[in-house]
């Protein structure tokens, strides 16, 4: 590393829910789907990204059951330090 180029401080990576991150993932299928003409065939990628929502769907209820049956399961993860990106 030359002299002129300066460290980069540490950046805390964003303490996520996962709410926060299943919830677009879930969305995704049914946006794509309201973009594409009504007349055109879903192509291999709205499949992938149908599974992917489906699979983020399925996740999002389990999450809800454990929430469920124990609310501190899962929020103890959800409380965790972020990792530092260097």
């Amino acid at each position: 590393m030359s002299d002129d180029v300066s460290k980069a401080d540490d950046i805390p990576v964003v303490n996520l829910t996962f709410e926060y991150i299943l919830t677009p993932l879930i969305q995704l299928s049914a946006r794509r789907t309201q973009a594409r003409p009504a007349s055109a065939q879903p192509s291999e990628i709205d499949q992938h990204v149908q599974q992917l929502s489906d699979l983020a769907r399925q996740l999002m209820d389990v999450i809800t059951k454990i929430n469920q049956a124990d609310p501190t399961v899962l929020a103890s993860v959800e409380e965790e330090q972020p990792p530092v990106i260097r």
